[in-house]
């Protein structure tokens, strides 16, 4: 997987997402740098695909109720 970071954007194998690589913050899985998407409000790991948090409660919530199950699409994970 090619990820990259330029500024206030991450590309991912030529998926642009909103964001930055948090330097501070590792996935509890592979110890990867976890991902900020700025479009869901939410840090996620794009070697597990996986958000690092949950949904809120809120079913209103402009950021939760549109984040999909994964981060990433599966076909920008090969």
């Amino acid at each position: 997987m090619q990820i990259e970071e330029l500024e206030g954007v991450i590309v991912i194998n030529g998926l642009e997402i909103s964001g930055f690589i948090d330097k501070t913050k590792k996935c509890t899985k592979c110890q990867n740098y976890t991902m900020y998407d700025d479009s869901f409000d939410a840090y996620f790991c794009a070697n597990c695909n996986e958000w690092q948090e949950e949904k809120c409660s809120d079913p209103h919530c402009y950021y939760c109720v549109q984040r999909p199950d994964y981060p990433l699409p599966t076909a920008i994970r090969i």
